[in-house]
């Protein structure tokens, strides 16, 4: 018998995820490097040996008064976005760049914070960083590289290869807008960096989520810190937690003796934490310890993952500058003749250099018939942009000077559009062919009793939109299975790999003469062992321009049967189950409805989709369920140590919990308690706490009190 799931919610992250969990991957990144690479990891430490005697020997207690040259760094930020999103502003970019800075140059406002005991380890590490003005072609640039790709998300080291400029020129950032899991790794990864000589040149940098560079626009209420934590990193800093206590500062922890050893991570800011007794250990005979007696934990160190940071310090300073004479790649970007060919050098002229054109890639580029588009660019300038000239295949007005203006189109189609910036130095021109897709409401289908069971191939390539972004796998028409006809659709995913997006768009559908329509299709999927595809529901209301998610589908949801680890091809009707998405009530008054289907790719197997449909519920049935239907928990048995709760409020709450109760009854986790908007939420638990056995999760509001049993194995 076929399996029914409603499905009438939305997937959003909590920031509960960024606390209290262990967010940057560099260690596990240095742990993957050794294990793909024999015999590097004794090569490893025998160089952290090397270079721990050389900062040493360059250590005297209280060295801030010694003044060393500046060690200016070249930095090219790659910005890796998916269709616009996370394509983040230069105004937000300098300011991470501002923040970077301040913390090296320590000219952060809050060093005010620093406790008495460690302020005068407190260090001026008189590292500054400068985007680069030329790029390694030899010509002008802004140190900005923007990407449009799917790798945006789930990012991982692949993300690097997407752009990349030499390392011993350039410090490579690129910023994503997420990053993919790193084995039993817990909490929301934010960032991760190379140490250097943990692998190849050109991989060399660090990766970041864009919410946290700098402290503006996607990154408000960040304040950067994260960057600066992974550049320590790049720079060859360790986490004061390395090893725990260890023996002695020279050898073990972060082998730097000024920032006192610490048993293991700490978050928050309790100035209370003294983890370790030995922070007087070890240093004395080169003079290198300036504790002589046991000290609180550090918290305000950059390298912990406490949120009171504030200051490397004079150890971290004599271990980072001595990666610059260390490393020759280092030694290199530092050099003059490199400062000189990267635009980064004192005294520096910006020549006149001639703009590069660049349209601004958007979540979608369609419009309604008779709506505005709005056009914006983020060309690089070279010397000031003095004239703008856009012209609009179809548009009206078909021609503007603005740098960001509104176009209407009253003709449906596809058309080109073409941006002309000039300044003193020249001109650049940049055409993108079909990049306006305009559709006409009035062409809609009649959503009564609609249905396609993909039984035409003319219809399918004339009224679906198949959108792959990733080249290595599409959605298609398929007759090898289905669950009516002789037709369905498929994505064949099996050993795809993961960070994959594909999308299939459907044609315009009016829901309007529905009662209380809601969509329905047939689904068959068996997810392999360890894979985590997903199925992303999303209706647009507006020809495609912004989508609406209304159902995400992780692999275990979708099963439809036990795990396959083979090629998988559905041969049954019990292969199959239905899933009912939802729609709002301004979904339900739009005359020009699309839905769109996103299977993101896990590593795991083919999907199969059959009877796309609209269905009308019984009259007089609302949302008043969609709490009820909403509200899961998964995976459940839950053995990785992350549970994922979502639900969806119909309406706000000003006194909403939600808790985790033993079997007797006993709350041992309270997960939120406060206030609630209506909408969807997504809260992730960390389990590792729970003893194995059974549990229930509780959502609990004014109007309503909702369970779910949980196993943790």
């Amino acid at each position: 018998m076929k399996k029914i799931i409603l499905i009438a919610f939305v997937f959003i992250t909590s920031q509960l995820a960024f606390s209290q969990t262990e967010w940057c991957a560099s260690d596990q990144m240095l742990q993957q490097f050794f294990s793909e690479n024999p015999g590097a990891e004794k090569t490893f430490w025998d160089n952290q040996d090397l270079l721990s005697e050389l900062s040493n020997l360059n250590s005297i207690k209280g060295s801030q008064n010694n003044k060393t040259p500046i060690i200016t760094v070249p930095v090219v930020v790659h910005i890796i976005h998916y269709n616009g999103a996370g394509n983040i502003s230069k105004q937000q970019i300098d300011d991470g760049m501002r923040i970077l800075n301040e913390d090296f140059q320590k000219l952060n406002a809050d060093t005010s914070s620093t406790r008495t005991v460690f302020r005068n380890v407190a260090a001026d590490i008189q590292i500054e960083f400068k985007l680069a003005n030329v790029d390694p072609n030899g010509n002008c640039t802004g140190g900005v590289n923007r990407v449009n790709s799917n790798l945006a998300y789930g990012s991982s080291n692949s993300v690097k290869a997407l752009s990349y400029w030499p390392s011993n020129k350039y410090l490579n950032v690129w910023l994503v807008n997420t990053i993919g899991s790193f084995g039993s790794l817990a909490g929301t990864i934010l960032g991760y960096a190379q140490f250097p000589s943990s692998g190849r040149l050109n991989t060399y940098g660090l990766v970041c989520r864009n919410d946290q560079w700098g402290s503006i626009e996607s990154a408000i209420g960040s304040g950067g810190r994260t960057v600066t934590h992974e550049v320590g990193h790049c720079f060859n800093l360790f986490h004061p937690f390395q090893s725990g206590c260890g023996f002695s500062c020279t050898n073990s922890g972060d082998r730097v003796c000024d920032t006192p050893p610490t048993s293991g991570q700490t978050f928050g800011c309790n100035y209370t934490n003294n983890t370790c007794s030995n922070d007087a250990t070890g240093g004395s005979a080169l003079n290198l310890n300036p504790f002589t007696t046991n000290v609180p934990d550090q918290l305000e160190n950059y390298m912990s993952y406490d949120d009171c940071q504030s200051l490397f310090t004079e150890g971290q300073k004599n271990r980072m500058q001595g990666s610059f004479s260390t490393y020759w790649f280092l030694n290199n970007l530092r050099s003059n003749s490199n400062l000189v060919a990267t635009g980064t050098n004192n005294g520096f002229l910006t020549p006149n250099c001639r703009p590069i054109a660049y349209i601004e890639d958007t979540q979608s580029k369609t419009v309604c018939l008779g709506s505005a588009f709005n056009f914006s660019e983020q060309s690089f300038q070279g010397d000031t942009i003095t004239r703008y000239n856009w012209s609009f295949q179809g548009g009206t007005p078909s021609s503007s000077t603005s740098s960001n203006p509104s176009i209407v189109y009253n003709t449906g189609g596809k058309y080109d559009v073409t941006l002309v910036v000039t300044n003193s130095g020249g001109s650049d021109t940049l055409t993108i062919q079909n990049y306006i897709d305009v559709r006409d409401p009035a062409a809609a289908n009649n959503g009564f009793n609609y249905s396609d069971g993909f039984e035409s191939f003319t219809g399918f390539n004339t009224d679906w939109i198949v959108q792959d972004p990733t080249g290595n796998s599409r959605w298609n028409r398929t007759q090898t299975a289905s669950l009516t006809g002789n037709s369905s659709v498929f994505l064949p995913n099996y050993n795809v790999g993961s960070n994959e997006s594909d999308f299939l768009i459907s044609p315009s559908i009016n829901l309007t003469q529905v009662l209380n329509p809601r969509f329905a299709f047939d689904v068959a999927f068996k997810n392999q062992t360890g894979s985590s595809d997903q199925l992303w529901c999303a209706i647009s209301i507006d020809c495609g321009q912004t989508w609406t998610t209304r159902g995400v589908l992780p692999a275990s949801t979708l099963n439809t049967g036990t795990l396959n680890n083979a090629n998988f091809i559905p041969s049954s009707p019990s292969d199959w189950k239905t899933v009912f998405i939802t729609t709002t009530t301004a979904m339900r008054a739009s005359t020009n409805v699309l839905f769109r289907f996103e299977f993101r790719s896990g590593g795991g197997n083919n999907i199969y989709i059959d009877d796309f449909r609209v269905d009308g519920l019984t009259v007089g049935i609302e949302d008043n369920n969609l709490l009820e239907n909403s509200f899961t928990a998964f995976p459940n048995p839950n053995t990785n140590g992350k549970l994922n709760i979502n639900f969806m409020l119909d309406e706000a709450s000003d006194d909403a919990s939600l808790f985790v109760t033993s079997i007797l009854g006993h709350r041992v986790t309270k997960i939120f308690s406060g206030a609630l908007n209506n909408g969807p939420y997504q809260f992730e638990v960390n389990t590792d706490k729970l003893s194995a056995g059974i549990y229930f999760i509780t959502l609990r509001t004014e109007k309503q009190n909702i369970t779910r049993k949980i196993i943790i194995n």
